[in-house]
């Protein structure tokens, strides 16, 4: 039985994830492909579509970012306000199409100019809603993020009319539960990990393994949509300007998991290594059957309120390490 707050909401969603290679420093050619595959998923019923983190740009540092510079020229010329003219192009055609989608992105800052985030859009049929700014940033050697964006400050969820929905960008999802669970507990039922995982030893099973792990511990829906790489195209970055390690080398595998009452969560679909669209359909009334044994937002808030508060003020003592 679907509890009364989310009564409201449809009972089934079609869920889409793209394994997508793009074009680096190429937005119009990368936003053409987004809609190639918007267009494709709502053909075949898809409801909600996740792309990967930074599809609109491509993934990747830059020599100056590497050298601490304080302003990058490359994803200063890459970054867009929300709205702007990408998230309005998609805004237009989630409208034509009926479909909710988010796609990774270079995000300016609307306020301050030179503040640039790593951030993924959020956009439905209703317009813009938002985005995610990715809170956990990578460093050197392996990624040059933390030089280049600012880190988020806030973990919002999007209203839908299949409930609220939880956007997330990779390491936050990857190797960080904790914005995952504030999600779920401010009432997100679907969680859109955008990602660009490195390929490496058992990254499928790893993938899979996490996206699972995140949906059982939550009682959600998770959807991780990655990179993958795609030859030539994918090495295409101005010369000298990214940093080889992470060149042409994602891991694809795009995965959607779920709880599978009486069962715990399981993949739904996994994609391979190949630059394609998979979807599954899922059931409200399924997930919150698990509701019925395990009220885990209900316990948080009430029986279980003494232990949230003691999880918070534990975390509260840690801030600034043990």
């Amino acid at each position: 039985m679907i509890p009364e707050r989310f009564a409201g909401y449809e009972k089934f969603v079609t869920l889409g994830a793209v394994n997508f290679t793009c074009i680096p420093g190429d937005k119009a050619a990368n936003l053409a492909k987004i809609e190639t595959n918007m267009r494709e998923a709502a053909a075949q019923g898809v409801n909600i579509l996740a792309f990967p983190e930074e599809a609109l740009t491509g993934c990747g540092g830059c020599a100056p970012c590497r050298e601490g510079a304080e302003h990058c020229e490359y994803h200063s010329d890459l970054a867009e306000t929300v709205p702007g003219p990408s998230t309005e192009r998609v805004a237009e055609l989630a409208k034509e199409l009926d479909i909710y989608v988010d796609f990774g992105m270079v995000e300016r800052d609307s306020d301050d100019p030179s503040i640039l985030y790593n951030a993924s859009a959020f956009i439905g049929p209703e317009g813009i809603q938002g985005t995610y700014r990715k809170i956990h940033l990578g460093a050197l050697p392996w990624v040059t993020e933390g030089i280049t964006f600012k880190p988020g400050k806030s973990i919002p969820v999007f209203e839908t009319r299949f409930g609220p929905v939880g956007v997330i960008i990779c390491y936050d999802f990857w190797f960080n539960p904790e914005p995952t669970r504030i999600m779920a507990l401010k009432g997100a039922r679907v969680i859109l990990n955008t990602c660009a995982s490195f390929d490496g030893p058992h990254k499928r099973d790893n993938m899979v393994a996490v996206t699972c792990t995140r949906a059982q511990e939550n009682c959600v829906y998770t959807v991780s949509a990655n990179q993958v790489a795609g030859g030539p195209q994918a090495e295409s970055y101005a010369a000298g300007a990214v940093e080889e390690k992470r060149s042409g080398n994602f891991a694809g595998n795009s995965v959607i998991a779920g709880p599978d009452f009486p069962s715990f969560a399981r993949p739904y679909a996994v994609a391979d290594q190949n630059e394609q669209l998979i979807s599954s359909t899922v059931s409200f009334e399924k997930l919150h059957r698990w509701e019925s044994i395990f009220p885990w937002r209900d316990w948080r808030a009430n029986r279980l309120s003494e232990t949230s508060q003691l999880i918070a003020d534990e975390f509260e003592k840690l801030v600034h390490g043990p």
